[in-house]
C-alpha cells in the first residue's frame, strides 16, 4: 500500500526509488586539532557546501517555495553559515541561479536580466552588467519560464583570489571585477559571429585551485553557429586578446595536454571523414596526424553534408543539414528522409559508421540511396507542433527547390520528442509519403498527467516549462493543447504511419502508443504499431535494434521507392505467424 498526497514535493515513486530522506546526510566538519565536530546543515531538506578556507559554508533550501519545486519554477533561499560559531544569516532570497566564488568571498546571482554580486564579508551588493553594452541574457532560449529572459550564458570562472569574474555574453568573454568595476571584453567574437568559451584541459584542471592564474594562458573553444566551424584559440600574455590557433569546417574537440610535456592532442572529424587525432605544440602549430581510424573509408561510397539556409513559414532565418546519398548525381531528385528533433545543425560534422544496431543511423540511410534532411526547429510557447510544422515544411520546400528532394518521396522520422513531431505533422499536412515515430507523445491532454516511471517524477514541469513548452495546464488553454495534439486530428491523417514502442517505456508511457493506435484504427487510417516487449524508451536488445532498423528501411523502401511491400505493412501478421515473420527479418529476407 502507498499513500500519495497532492502536497508531496517528491512523488511517492521518486521517494521510494531514492530512499527519501533516509539516505540524505548533513555536512559536518571534524576539526582534528580541537577534537570537535561542527554540523553545518540545519535540515535534511537543505543542500550544503563548504567554501574555500572552511570558514564559511552555504546552505540552500527550496522549502519556502514548494509550488515552484513541484511544477518547474524552482527557487531557493541561500544562507551563509559561520562554521566555527554556527551563526546563520540569509544572504539570498527567492533566487534561481547563483554561484559562489572560488575564493569563497563572493556570491553571484542572475536575476533574469543582469548579474549581481554579493560580498559575503561586508554584505554589500553590486550590479555587474546592467551598464555593460553586451547581450548577457540568452534571448534565443525558447522554453517558457517565469524568469524572462530565463538565463544568462553563465560565468566562465573566477580569477585567482577572487580578483575578477569572467562572464560570457552571446559571443565573448568579459572580465569584471566583483564590485562591477572595469568591465573589459577580452575576445572579439561578436564581430565575426564566433563564440568564445573557456575550455578545460585534462589533466590540467584542478578543482582545488583558487581560481585562474592571471599569468596563465587559458585555451578557448571556438564555434561559429552560422558556418559550423569549430576550433581553438588562446589568450595572449596579458589577456589583451585571443589568438586563433585552429578554426575548420569540421568538428574539432577533445583538447588534452600531456601530463609530463607541453604537448597537445586534439581530434578532428566531419560527416565523411572519421575522427583522427593530431599532436602539436602549445600553439597547435604544425600538427602531426597520429591516427588513421577506418583507413578503408576511401574505398567506400560515402555521402556528403551541406549546411543550407532557409526561412521558416513564420519568417525565422534557420538552417538545415542536408546529407547527400552516396554517389549522388547533381541535379537528380531523390527520396528524402527528414529526421526531426530541435536544433540539429550542430550535428553536421558527426561521423557515424553505418550499423544496424543504430536504428536511426543517418549514414545507413544515405547508403541506401536516401538524402537526409536535419532541420532546425525553434519553438513558440504553447505551439510546439505548430512551430515544428512551420520549420519542417519550409525546410522540405527548400530542399525540393534545390532539386535534391523528390517532392513525392519524402519520409519523416523521429524518436521521443522527434517522435511526437513524426506523429503530429502527418495529422496536419500531407507532404509526407510515410512517417516513422519512435516512442512519441500522442495525446496532449492525457500526457500532462503522466509519470516518468524511471525516476518517478511527474510530467508537469517538463510539460509546462520544459521540452513540451506548453507554459500552462490544459484547463487554462485547452485550445492550444488540442491544436498541438496529434490524436485530436488523427482522423485527418493521410500519411501511412509506423510507430514503435517498448512496452516498458519509463519516459513516454506505452499507453500513448495504444491510444493513438486505437484512434487511428477506428478512423480507418493506415498505421502499424511495433511493440517490443520488455524494452524501455530506447531499444537495448540487439535483435530488436536490428529488427526495427530493417523494418524502417522496408517501410520507407515501399512508400518512398515503390519497392514491394512485405505483408506486415499491407495486412499485418497473425499471432501464429509472428515467429516466422521475425525470422524473416532477422535473416534479411524480403
Amino acid at each position: 500500500m502507498q499513500i500519495w498526497h497532492t502536497k508531496d514535493i517528491d512523488l511517492f515513486p521518486a521517494q521510494s526509488r531514492f530512499g527519501g530522506n533516509a539516505n540524505r546526510t548533513l555536512l559536518a566538519i571534524w576539526r582534528l586539532n580541537e577534537d570537535r565536530v561542527s554540523v553545518v546543515g540545519s535540515d535534511l531538506e537543505t543542500s550544503s557546501r563548504l567554501l574555500r578556507g572552511w570558514e564559511t559554508a552555504l546552505e540552500e533550501t527550496d522549502e519556502p517555495y514548494p509550488w515552484g519545486a513541484m511544477f518547474g519554477r524552482p527557487y531557493a533561499d541561500t544562507w551563509a553559515v559561520d562554521t566555527r560559531t554556527g551563526e546563520r544569516r540569509r544572504i539570498l532570497t527567492r533566487v534561481r541561479h547563483s554561484w559562489p566564488s572560488t575564493g569563497g568571498g563572493w556570491m553571484v546571482r542572475w536575476d533574469g536580466s543582469a548579474y549581481h554580486s554579493l560580498n559575503l564579508r561586508t554584505g554589500e551588493e553590486y550590479d555587474l552588467t546592467s551598464a555593460v553594452n553586451a547581450e548577457f541574457a540568452n534571448v534565443d532560449y525558447d522554453t517558457p519560464t517565469d524568469v524572462t529572459p530565463p538565463t544568462g550564458f553563465g560565468p566562465a570562472g573566477w580569477m585567482e583570489d577572487d580578483a575578477a569574474l569572467l562572464l560570457y555574453d552571446k559571443y565573448d568573454i568579459w572580465r569584471v571585477e566583483p564590485d562591477g568595476s572595469n568591465p573589459t571584453r577580452l575576445t572579439r567574437g561578436a564581430e565575426t559571429g564566433v563564440t568564445y568559451r573557456v575550455t578545460g584541459l585534462i589533466p590540467d584542471d584542478d578543482d582545488d585551485e583558487p581560481g585562474i592564474d592571471p599569468r596563465s594562458r587559458p585555451y578557448l573553444s571556438l564555434y561559429n553557429e552560422k558556418t559550423e566551424e569549430r576550433g581553438y584559440a588562446r589568450f595572449d600574455r596579458g589577456w589583451t586578446g585571443a589568438e586563433t590557433l585552429i578554426l575548420e569546417h569540421a568538428s574539432v574537440g577533445g583538447l588534452i595536454r600531456a601530463d609530463s610535456a607541453d604537448v597537445m592532442l586534439y581530434r578532428v572529424n566531419t560527416f565523411d571523414d572519421p575522427p583522427d587525432y593530431f599532436v602539436a605544440g602549445p600553439d597547435l602549430a604544425d600538427p602531426v596526424q597520429v591516427t588513421e581510424i577506418n583507413p578503408f573509408i576511401s574505398e567506400v561510397a560515402w555521402g556528403r553534408a551541406e549546411l543550407v539556409d532557409f526561412v521558416s513559414e513564420t519568417g525565422r532565418d534557420l538552417q538545415f543539414v542536408l546529407l547527400y546519398p552516396a554517389n549522388h548525381e547533381a541535379g537528380t531528385a531523390v527520396p528524402t528522409i527528414v529526421y526531426t528533433y530541435e536544433i540539429l545543425s550542430p550535428s553536421m560534422h558527426s561521423f557515424r559508421v553505418p550499423r544496424e544496431t543504430d536504428y536511426y543511423n543517418y549514414t545507413a540511410w544515405t547508403q541506401n540511396g536516401y538524402a537526409v534532411l536535419l532541420p532546425d526547429i525553434v519553438y513558440q510557447a504553447r505551439e510546439p507542433g505548430v512551430s515544428a510544422l512551420a520549420s519542417v515544411r519550409a525546410a522540405v520546400a527548400k530542399a525540393v527547390e534545390m532539386g535534391v528532394t523528390d517532392p513525392d518521396a519524402v519520409g519523416l522520422i523521429g524518436h521521443s520528442w522527434g517522435g511526437y513531431q513524426a506523429t503530429y505533422l502527418p495529422t496536419r499536412t500531407d507532404i509526407f509519403a510515410a512517417s516513422v515515430a519512435g516512442a512519441p507523445i500522442t495525446n496532449f491532454v492525457s500526457f500532462m498527467g503522466a509519470l516518468h516511471w524511471g525516476p518517478g517524477i511527474a510530467e508537469v514541469d517538463h510539460w509546462e516549462t520544459g521540452q513540451a513548452r506548453m507554459e500552462v495546464p490544459f484547463w487554462e488553454d485547452p485550445e492550444a493543447h488540442r491544436r498541438n495534439s496529434p490524436i485530436h486530428e488523427v482522423h485527418n491523417m493521410e500519411t501511412p504511419l509506423l510507430m514503435a514502442f517498448g512496452d516498458d517505456d519509463g519516459v513516454v508511457d506505452f499507453d500513448q502508443g495504444t491510444e493513438f493506435f486505437n484512434f487511428a484504427r477506428r478512423a480507418g487510417r493506415q498505421m502499424v504499431l511495433l511493440v517490443y516487449e520488455g524494452e524501455d524508451h530506447g531499444l537495448a536488445q540487439e535483435a530488436n535494434q536490428k529488427d526495427y532498423h530493417r523494418r524502417i528501411l522496408e517501410w520507407f523502401g515501399h512508400y518512398l521507392k515503390g519497392e514491394p511491400a512485405p505483408r506486415w505493412i499491407t495486412d499485418g501478421v497473425a499471432f501464429e505467424e509472428l515467429e516466422e515473420e521475425k525470422k524473416r527479418v532477422a535473416t534479411g529476407k524480403r
